[in-house]
């Protein structure tokens, strides 16, 4: 349920279809050379929603959220959208094929009365688990192949639009709750 979720749903036009009624969205976290892009790859971009935010990949012809990474081709993490993935190709359910939903984090931000297993931030678990699959994407040098950067050059696929702080401020007004300090 982050703001920032929230506001890239916003930005690709598509926040009823990618947000839930809550404003969060089921992100799977993997390693980049788990991801396959079988076709349209010429058709991925690429948005940073603050010069060094996460980089916010998405399909250039219909404005479908692929993905979330660093900014390094070297970390052996990225969080694919539910939305961009064919989970139902081999007849199974979303839930047989990635599991059921691990955590709902970044409550602090959700809209209305959120589910009882929201967490404002992440919980802990959540938080060893992303660095367990870090570390051993790590030893398994599972950053490579990826779809989204040249591994020759290091350079992503599509250089990425920076969103100006004056439109990710309209952003924000159009998602939940902005958090106290």
């Amino acid at each position: 349920m982050c703001d920032d979720c929230q506001c890239f749903a916003h930005w690709l036009e598509r926040a009823d279809e990618v947000l839930d009624a809550n404003g969060g969205t089921e992100v799977f976290q993997m390693t980049p050379a788990q991801v396959e892009i079988t076709a349209g790859a010429e058709h991925i971009r690429c948005v940073r929603l603050s010069p060094k935010g996460l980089m916010r990949w998405y399909a250039g012809c219909c404005r479908t959220p692929i993905a979330n990474s660093l900014a390094s081709p070297r970390f052996p993490f990225v969080g694919v959208f539910h939305l961009f993935m064919d989970h139902a190709a081999d007849g199974r359910s979303r839930d047989e094929v990635l599991g059921p939903i691990r955590a709902r984090v970044h409550g602090r931000f959700g809209i209305g009365e959120l589910p009882a297993d929201a967490h404002p931030r992440a919980p802990i678990g959540i938080i060893f688990r992303s660095l367990r699959l870090l570390g051993g994407g790590w030893i398994r040098r599972a950053h490579r192949p990826t779809p989204l950067f040249d591994l020759d050059t290091g350079k992503p696929v599509s250089e990425p639009t920076v969103v100006s702080k004056e439109e990710r401020q309209q952003l924000l007004a159009r998602c939940g709750p902005t958090p106290a300090a």
